[in-house]
């Protein structure tokens, strides 16, 4: 009983968030404002910020010193008068500089690998959200298609239907129609059934209060990219910072083997004369050093291990780059070429067809066949120019830019 009660809870709220997307005003967000919206709602930025904010915290607290000892002693006395020594103890170990300054320096090279994270985790958001953007203007240009589709087949329909009444043609040409007319109607029922979805992916990774829709439509802007050095590439700044991050782990290994300054102070009681004071002073020398070396041995192959990290992602950046690069020649090469050579003939072949059926010259399948081409025509270069856009997405993103 409980399952069924569970079950229809989720179907009325599946239902009722269907009914509100459905419904609600979409308020129109250009791409610029959408990525100022993610970015302030995006727990993943916010756990990088954080992140940052923590190793600046452990970069101010500095080093760890060695904990103080406070203790009591006493010697040379008996339980049987007042005689011997007793002492208040306190001892206290200091690292040197050396040892210090390398552990600043880890601490200085964890914030850095922080802030550099929080940039990628902003990119990596900003590809994202690109993404959900021009997909979800990709399909309301496939809605607005689907809806002249089915305008035109409509008309087509009606000169069919006229066509028969007057006797001009059989009933074949009004069945064509028919049939591509249902066609055209299941391609924009599917279009619409994209838009909610893209609609409803976009607002997830904005995460806003309100609904929002994205403004304009595709269009063909070649982005220009800096030639960006592998040096300040994003994701080669995250691997370098690891590299560092290495090398000082190194440092404060070694520093393990540099001497502790060892003090102390008494305040004591000798043989009934209060107070006396003592004191002690010396080094603390690690004297089994096999540990402490394959500790540093272990840090320095840390080191290689993030240069190998190094070598592989320059071969997939500059591998992902070309590809990259390819594939946008060759989406605007199809764009370019519908443009030029296909677009003009398919349109001037849809309108002198179309003009010589309602004429009675051309039959209907000449017309029906020069109709689909052009539509066709046009999903192939809405396709190419949702590739090209896209594309431009992962280009910018693996570059670093």
């Amino acid at each position: 009983m409980k399952q069924i009660i569970k079950r229809l809870f989720l179907v009325g709220a599946l239902t009722g968030s269907i009914v509100y997307w459905g419904y609600s005003q979409n308020i129109q967000i250009e791409l610029e404002e959408a990525l100022r919206v993610a970015k302030t709602n995006n727990a993943d930025v916010e756990r990088a910020r954080l992140g940052v904010e923590q190793s600046a915290q452990l970069l101010d607290a500095g080093p760890l010193m060695p904990p103080a000892q406070l203790f009591f002693s006493g010697e040379e006395f008996n339980f049987g008068g007042q005689s011997g020594v007793q002492s208040l103890n306190v001892q206290q170990n200091f690292y040197l500089p050396k040892a210090t300054k390398a552990q600043r320096a880890y601490y200085a090279q964890n914030v850095q690998l922080a802030e550099r994270n929080l940039a990628l985790t902003e990119q990596e958001l900003n590809r994202q959200v690109k993404h959900a953007f021009y997909q979800l203007q990709f399909v309301k240009q496939e809605q607005k298609l689907a809806t002249e589709s089915l305008r035109l087949y409509e008309d087509f329909r009606q000169v069919a239907i006229a066509r028969q009444a007057s006797g001009e043609s059989g009933g074949i040409p009004q069945l064509a129609a028919r049939a591509r007319l249902g066609k055209a109607e299941l391609e924009l029922e599917h279009a619409n059934e994209n838009y909610q979805i893209a609609l409803t992916l976009f607002n997830k990774w904005l995460r806003s209060d309100t609904l929002y829709d994205a403004a304009g439509s595709l269009s063909q802007v070649s982005r220009s990219f800096p030639d960006t050095s592998m040096e300040s590439n994003l994701h080669m700044r995250v691997i370098q910072a690891q590299i560092e991050i290495a090398e000082a782990r190194v440092e404060t290994q070694q520093a393990q083997l540099l001497p502790q300054i060892n003090s102390g102070l008494r305040l004591q009681n000798a043989f009934g004369t209060f107070p006396l004071f003592g004191y002690q002073i010396g080094v603390n020398v690690p004297l089994f050093r096999k540990s402490y070396s394959q500790r540093i041995e272990a840090a320095k192959v840390g080191v290689l291990v993030q240069d190998a990290a190094a070598q592989a992602k320059i071969h997939e950046l500059d591998r992902k780059a070309s590809e990259l690069g390819y594939r946008i020649n060759h989406q605007q090469e199809i764009m370019e070429y519908i443009d030029l050579e296909l677009r003009p003939v398919l349109e001037e072949q849809q309108q002198a067809n179309q003009h010589a059926f309602r004429e009675g010259v051309a039959t209907y399948l000449e017309y029906l066949d020069s109709l689909e081409q052009l539509q066709d025509m046009k999903q192939q270069y809405l396709n190419a120019l949702y590739q090209f856009n896209a594309l431009q997405v992962e280009l910018a993103y693996w570059l670093g830019n």
